[in-house]
């Protein structure tokens, strides 16, 4: 059902706020997982029970510390322990139905709410924005309503942001339309008509249609942009060095398995010892082939990873930003990703009842990819 949260006095931060106080204290659900604003700007994920702390509820800041579809995981697990919505950007709620399907999170009782997005910055880049007076959240809203990725004293947008070709949400319960609304005026919304009903909402007289052309501007300049990045990635994989170039610095930290929603493994072998050696092994190894790289799992780490989450890659990003060595992790799983996405014809979150290509067994898959019989 569409419908318009109204906005007085142009203060769009505070009608969201209202919405959200309305969905805690209706008895709808018994807590929200949402973005709350510290006091010194930062932008912290957090499980709400007190509509009191919504007063530093922030769900237009653009920056995202986690992709949010861990948390849910976390909170949910196979049995949630209680009823909650919870605010997703489109990229967390796709990672969030993929985790479903691996048995890694539960929807029962959870209302999603998600959001047009017009992208995030890096949360170092946020928070210094805020210190240095404040993030200009008209400016931002602007953005939105043109289509335009938003900037900020010459800052840009987080790379996987720039690359984004699904910034609209799907599957979600509530989800807010910012492109191409006034939103100082009201924001649009689509919502669950049995929960609409609950929240005593009324349904649209008449629809904005400026919200489509927007969409499409910006999928189109994310889509040459992104088309154009991993091109060039996967021509720079053919080329002397191939992939694991791409991995030269890599310091082997495994942030950017930390930091991916899809990684959710309890007990991952590169955390074990199965890969320190006896110092003979490293000799042995360095007098056979004249030098070895140290430590040596480093490259086998990142092929073993994209061969795990690769079907499942939602490119939310999440990687490049927690890499120390700013290894360009997410356009190379993204690159990756996509190839194996296009040859079983799926897209992760897309649909909670499409099932897993690399978990479903079908006797013609290896002839549907072009392999010979």
């Amino acid at each position: 059902m569409k419908s318009m949260i109204p906005v007085q006095n142009s203060d769009v931060l505070g009608a969201l706020r209202g919405f959200f106080k309305a969905l805690l204290e209706t008895d709808n659900v018994d807590a929200l997982y949402v973005p709350l604003e510290t006091e010194k700007g930062a932008i912290v994920p957090a499980l709400v029970t007190d509509s009191a702390r919504l007063e530093r509820l922030n769900p237009l800041a653009p920056a995202m510390p986690i992709n949010g579809a861990r948390a849910v995981s976390a909170l949910t697990g196979k049995q949630p322990p209680a009823r909650m919505a919870v605010l997703l950007r489109p990229c967390e709620l796709r990672a969030l139905v993929e985790l479903v399907k691996l048995q890694q999170a539960s929807l029962e009782g959870v209302i999603l709410v998600s959001m047009d997005c017009p992208g995030t910055f890096g949360l170092a880049d946020y928070v210094a924005c805020q210190k240095n007076g404040g993030f200009d959240l008209p400016t931002y809203l602007a953005a939105a309503q043109s289509g335009q990725d938003p900037a900020y004293e010459g800052l840009a947008l987080r790379n996987a942001c720039q690359m984004c070709i699904q910034p609209v949400p799907a599957q979600a319960a509530v989800s807010l339309q910012l492109f191409g609304a006034d939103l100082c005026s009201g924001i649009p919304l689509e919502i669950d008509e049995e929960l609409a009903g609950k929240l005593q909402i009324s349904p649209l007289a008449q629809e904005a249609d400026r919200r489509k052309a927007v969409v499409e501007q910006v999928v189109a300049r994310h889509k040459q942009l992104r088309d154009k990045e991993l091109l060039t990635i996967r021509m720079q994989m053919n080329s002397n060095g191939g992939i694991a170039g791409f991995f030269d610095t890599c310091i082997r930290c495994h942030n950017c398995m930390t930091a991916c929603p899809i990684c959710y493994c309890k007990t991952c072998l590169f955390r074990t010892a199965a890969f320190d050696h006896e110092p003979e092994h490293y000799m042995t190894a360095a007098h056979r082939k004249g030098a070895v790289r140290m430590l040596g799992d480093t490259l086998l780490f990142h092929m073993t990873r994209m061969n795990h989450m690769s079907a499942s890659c939602v490119s939310c990003g999440m990687c490049t930003s927690a890499c120390p060595s700013d290894i360009q992790v997410g356009a190379i799983f993204s690159a990756v990703g996509e190839q194996v996405q296009a040859a079983f014809n799926y897209a992760p979150g897309r649909d909670l009842a499409e099932p897993l290509p690399l978990i479903t067994f079908q006797a013609n898959e290896w002839t549907e990819v072009g392999e010979a019989k």
